[in-house]
């Protein structure tokens, strides 16, 4: 799925253009603890969309640290300008939409996006 694309279904507003507009999209994962995300993420997989309510520079480090190049916050939350500034330094893409995170999963699995794969560890 290309970046156009999420943008569309969810009504995204960009917040940080630059970066890769040209990246498919197979997967995503929604996680506001962000240590989940650094657990269960593997880089070796297709590029995953990051979907979370977390607006400060950590979730940019995050998605730098996983190879993630675009980072949609849900729920319309305000961002913190050190974040955007990153994200622009980082070339990672950063999107914003006003739906809760729920309802933007379920709208971007059912265009199709895949749930990024993961192992279950007990």
């Amino acid at each position: 799925m290309k970046v156009v694309e999420i943008i569309k279904i969810v009504d995204a507003v960009v917040l940080q253009e630059e970066g890769n507009w040209d990246v498919n999209i197979k997967y995503g994962f929604a996680a506001d603890l962000l240590s989940d995300t650094l657990f269960v993420i593997s880089r070796e997989e297709e590029p995953v969309l990051l979907i979370t309510g977390v607006t400060n520079p950590s979730v940019v480090k995050t998605a730098k640290i996983l190879d993630i190049p675009v980072v949609l916050i849900a729920r319309g939350k305000p961002i913190e300008a050190s974040t955007i500034e990153l994200a622009k330094k980082e070339n990672i893409i950063l999107l914003r939409t006003k739906y809760i995170v729920f309802v933007t999963c379920g709208l971007l699995y059912e265009a199709g996006l895949k749930g990024a794969p993961w192992k279950i560890q007990y």
